[in-house]
């Protein structure tokens, strides 16, 4: 039995509009076919591509068997053959062609050209057609991911599929001036009916160009639009058109921004570059592309922008206009000097919980193997020890801190309260922080008032708050300083203040001096130690009883003022809870009693 033989699959034949005779001739006559890249054509597809958001942009001219790529961006061929192809079907109409997702049409689902290289998957396309009526190819811009496009993007891609029939029409009626001057050089004979012809060309080039002025007027509206600040310029800088968002931002009358007016907008520290930047811009048709910053006509607050324009040019590449935009990048400059604040308070807070756990821990490991090897003498045991002590006491410190300040941030922190009389919760925290000031010859100097009254809250935790600000002033008071503990009544409140004459706060440091893991100058975690979780930790607690902590000094070197305030219970609620302790304590007494009896 003879194996049936496997025809080739015919190519699918492309659909061809009724005129297609009239449309080729029409493109030939047009001698763009097979021309070297302009300009003009390409700054239209990339800013096709540039207001649409797509990779892809062309400008399609479809041959007899072929389509051929007059201008192009981010696309590689120079050509395909007609058959299959998009724009193959684009031409068919005088709308524009838009395919949202060629993988869910069926007329496209099986293309190669969306099965494979290149994956198209979006394509929108306007064709590109002649007063007479022909359609010589299209302005389209491709993805490789489904999308739609915007009204705004549609009408731009509108306007600038009108701008690309202009060029070639410009370019058209140009080879027909040309061929007709060459005639009138031939056949002098004809010289009127070549005179005719040629003012009905340069009728035919004023309609062009008031077309083009018609497109001038669609960018300005488009421009109008778009939430930027938009602007053109002439060829040699000048801005010659701001649109009202712009006006709106400087609070200024548009001459005072066109010109060269728009100097005066820009910070003094950029604009140096900023003018460079131009003026390179101006000479060599680069892109233009600058950060800097703008002052806002509302409150003369100067926020950063990015500019970034373009040069848009005529057939022969001569520049004619700038179109630029200004966008407002201030937020994201914040956010990102905030970030890189954050991971460098990260990094040395890291660095300095390795030191400072490393330190009392390398302390007792050095003395430890002394005392196993039995090299000390009974002295020097005690006094490994004493070390050894110590060490651990100031690590475990340091651990508690680390934990009370994760319990607060982690809001799993709880306080007993219960009404507390601050004077002698303020003089059992001098008597922890007596030794210390003690062995400085700093004077510890109370200064209690009387009948200041009762506070809600945790006594164990307030202790915790002024221990913490008076072994902050001792450690950075010189020796022989004075701490001074004040205790009084103030505005309905009770103000505990701790005042040292030691080194001071730097002003600029000032603001920042509760924030978790801040410490003046890196230089302090060598010299006094510590994590600089103190005083965070002290404002923690202090707003966690309803209270207020500020800091005051007037600089290095001449001491600071900590000044707590705290809302006291009124006498009646005081009395309340007094006699509801009372309760309390008699009903544990008489519970107490009946238990011992039944024992």
């Amino acid at each position: 039995m003879k194996q049936a033989s496997k025809k080739a699959p015919a190519k699918p034949k492309a659909p061809v509009p009724c005129n297609e005779a009239e449309r080729i001739a029409a493109l030939h006559e047009c001698a763009i076919l097979d021309t070297e890249a302009e300009e003009s054509f390409d700054d239209i597809v990339r800013l096709a591509a540039y207001i649409c958001e797509t990779p892809v942009a062309l400008v399609s001219l479809v041959d007899t068997a072929r389509l051929w790529f007059k201008a192009k961006v981010g696309f590689d061929a120079g050509e395909l053959p007609r058959h299959s192809t998009f724009c193959t079907q684009a031409i068919l109409t005088p709308e524009p062609f838009v395919i949202e997702d060629a993988s869910a049409d069926k007329r496209f689902a099986k293309n190669p050209y969306v099965i494979s290289d290149p994956h198209v998957r979006f394509y929108a396309a306007v064709p590109l057609v002649t007063p007479e009526g022909h359609a010589l190819g299209v302005l389209c811009v491709l993805d490789h991911v489904p999308r739609t496009l915007k009204d705004e993007q549609q009408e731009a891609l509108n306007v600038l599929a009108r701008q690309t029939m202009t060029q070639i029409e410009l370019r058209r009626n140009s080879n027909t001036l040309a061929e007709l001057n060459r005639k009138l050089d031939r056949e002098i004979a004809e010289r009127t009916r070549a005179e005719r012809e040629r003012e009905e060309i340069l009728t035919s080039e004023q309609e062009a160009r008031a077309a083009s002025e018609a497109n001038e007027q669609r960018y300005r509206f488009l421009a109008e639009s778009i939430p930027q600040q938009v602007w053109t310029a002439q060829p040699d800088g000048a801005l010659d058109y701001v649109n009202q968002r712009t006006v709106e931002y400087f609070a200024l009358a548009d001459s005072d921004i066109t010109g060269d007016s728009w100097q005066q907008v820009i910070h003094p520290d950029d604009l140096d570059a900023c003018l460079e930047r131009w003026r390179k811009s101006l000479s060599t048709g680069e892109v233009y592309e600058v950060e800097f910053r703008l002052r806002r006509g509302s409150d003369g607050d100067y926020r950063w922008h990015l500019a970034r324009a373009l040069p848009m040019c005529d057939a022969s590449g001569r520049i004619i206009r700038w179109f630029g935009t200004n966008t407002d990048i201030d937020d994201q400059k914040r956010l990102y000097r905030l970030a890189e604040e954050a991971n460098r308070a990260k990094d040395t807070f890291l660095a300095t919980v390795s030191h400072e756990l490393r330190t009392p821990l390398t302390s007792m490991m050095g003395w430890a193997e002394l005392l196993k090897l039995g090299m000390l003498d009974e002295k020097k045991q005690r006094h490994a020890i004493e070390v050894i002590e110590s060490s651990a006491r100031s690590q475990a410190q340091l651990i508690g801190d680390l934990l009370d300040i994760s319990r607060i941030i982690s809001g799993k922190l709880r306080l007993d309260v219960q009404p507390v009389e601050l004077a002698p919760v303020i003089a059992a925290a001098m008597d922890v922080v007596h030794p210390a000031a003690e062995a400085k010859s700093i004077g510890l100097v109370p200064r209690i008032g009387r009948g200041v009254g009762l506070v809600s809250g945790d006594p164990d935790r307030i202790q915790q708050v002024i221990w913490n600000l008076l072994a902050n002033a001792v450690k950075f008071t010189p020796v022989g300083g004075r701490v001074e503990v004040s205790l009084k009544r103030a505005a309905g409140q009770a103000e505990i203040v701790v005042r040292d004459d030691g080194a001071g706060i730097n002003p600029d440091f000032l603001p920042h001096v509760f924030e978790h893991f801040r410490q003046a100058d890196s230089t302090s975690t060598r010299k006094h130690g510590g994590l600089g979780l103190g005083l965070a930790i002290v404002r923690r607690l202090v707003e966690l009883h309803g209270g207020t902590v500020a800091a005051e000094s007037k600089g290095e070197g001449h001491g600071a003022t900590f000044r707590i305030h705290l809302p006291l219970l009124q006498r009646q609620t005081s009395r309340k809870i007094e006699t509801a302790k009372g309760s309390r304590a008699k009903r544990g007494r008489g519970t107490r009693a009946a238990s011992s009896a039944r024992s």
